[in-house]
């Protein structure tokens, strides 16, 4: 009986510790670190951020925001094709993630949307932009796109993170209605979510 509760004990021990060592073991992001970085470094608010612009030199923006696990470069294929399209694109690295400082601070949805707004400024963009966020990137996308909805020209979700569909009748029968239910959320989808 008491190997099973050092078997507990040493488990939970494991669990509170493993993040602290992970962390501990975390690659320093300096000047160093980022010298084979491609794109550039713009110093925000809260720390250096790695950002890199591709494509046409006039045309509409994209600004792409990546998820919780994956650093910018997780683009590359898609940006490849709508550069090929005319699209000029931005894509950078949250704080914490890739060539991007790591600040010590809550990582909070307002400090992504703070992000990203000295993003859009640093990089030049004037005008509106469409955003494609993936996964933790499309809840940062969305909430800016709520705070700034002059700047945004379209939103665009990849398997959004935090985002919740109302289970009504209507979803459900546009979920389980082949063809019809189609037809309805291309037809009066849109003016739903925007409600």
């Amino acid at each position: 009986m008491i190997w099973l509760f050092l078997i507990v004990l040493a488990a939970l021990i494991a669990i509170v510790l493993l993040p602290r060592i992970v962390e501990a073991r975390r690659k320093l992001m300096d000047g160093a670190a980022r010298n084979d970085a491609p794109g550039e470094f713009v110093q925000l608010s809260d720390g250096v951020t790695h950002i890199h612009k591709r494509g046409a030199l006039r045309g509409p923006w994209v600004v792409c925001i990546h998820g919780l696990t994956t650093p910018e470069f997780v683009w590359d294929g898609m940006i490849e094709g709508l550069t090929g399209l005319g699209f000029r694109v931005l894509s950078y690295d949250l704080y914490g993630r890739g060539f991007s400082d790591r600040p010590d601070l809550t990582h909070s949805r307002d400090f992504f949307v703070r992000q990203l707004e000295e993003v859009i400024d640093a990089a030049g963009i004037p005008e509106t932009a469409s955003l494609i966020g993936y996964s933790m990137g499309a809840s940062i996308a969305s909430a800016y796109a709520v705070k700034h909805p002059e700047k945004v020209d379209r939103l665009i979700l990849l398997a959004p993170a935090g985002l919740r569909l109302a289970d009504n009748r209507f979803n459900r029968f546009v979920r389980e209605t082949p063809v019809i239910g189609d037809w309805l959320m291309a037809v009066l989808g849109g003016r739903l979510c925007k409600s």
